[in-house]
């Protein structure tokens, strides 16, 4: 496991934290699929409403988080995600939408900006690149979630810019976690997705497709906006060769809940 990240436990439930923001006492953490109440073809501890779970497990999974990493379950924000590069500034009329209200209108955005304390930021993913943001000097945090279309849209940078433009963030200052999801060792494409990546992200395969480095691109995109690279750090895990920790569409198709990526002031 990657030294920056500590594993955190609570009965048989594990999170993967960046242990600098835990020593700012910044609350955040990446869910892993062990333990929880979802039982079934998505068994486990399952974030996601819409993928055949009963919501009432649902529920107790997002419980289970809040009261492990300590935070308010009724102030949680979700957003319904859809691909986008659509980025959300997060207030108090917005906590407990997704969760607690399930039918969030906050629609078709795949990124949430607050500087709010006590509102933990939530996005799904089971493959996508979970992004993480603090700034612990102007007290703004961010969640993303990244999926090929939304890096490719560059969304990590777009909230990177918010986060400057919005609540005066100096680039130098923010601290961004790049969470469990595809690596380039197993996010194999077509060449008409590797297409929307520069060159030097894509590794061609004699089969005629390419490997594509998601976690290269956010992480690049975020120096091209500013942040110092000693700043950005990638959990190194990927949620294919790491199967059985990790929900993974690729790898168990409908039988995939959702982790999450939480961050909270």
């Amino acid at each position: 496991m990657n030294s920056n990240f500590i594993e955190v436990n609570h009965d048989n439930r594990s999170y993967l934290c960046l242990k600098r923001l835990s020593e700012l006492g910044i609350k955040n953490g990446f869910t892993r699929r062990s333990g929880g109440v979802s039982h079934g073809k998505i068994e486990g501890l399952n974030f996601g409403f819409r993928v055949g779970d009963n919501p009432d497990a649902v529920r107790q999974n997002y419980e289970l988080l809040a009261n492990d990493i300590g935070f308010d379950v009724s102030r949680i924000v979700c957003a319904r995600q859809q691909h986008t590069d659509n980025i959300r500034i997060v207030t108090e009329a917005d906590c407990g939408k997704g969760v607690i209200v399930v039918d969030s209108d906050i629609c078709d955005t795949d990124g949430l900006i607050t500087n709010i304390s006590d509102i933990p930021l939530v996005v799904f993913t089971a493959d996508c690149v979970p992004l993480l943001f603090c700034d612990p000097v102007n007290r703004v945090v961010a969640a993303t979630h990244a999926g090929w279309r939304g890096t490719a849209q560059k969304i990590g940078k777009k909230t990177v810019q918010l986060m400057k433009s919005e609540f005066g963030c100096k680039p130098q200052n923010i601290i961004a976690a790049i969470g469990p999801s595809i690596g380039a060792c197993c996010f194999e494409v077509d060449r008409d997705t590797a297409e929307n990546f520069d060159k030097k992200y894509n590794i061609p395969k004699l089969n005629g497709k390419f490997h594509v480095d998601l976690w290269a691109v956010n992480k690049d995109d975020m120096i091209d906006e500013g942040i110092n690279p000693e700043n950005i750090y990638v959990s190194d895990e990927c949620t294919i060769c790491n199967s059985d920790k990790y929900y993974s569409y690729r790898t168990h198709k409908e039988h995939t809940g959702r982790q999450v990526a939480v961050i909270s002031l």
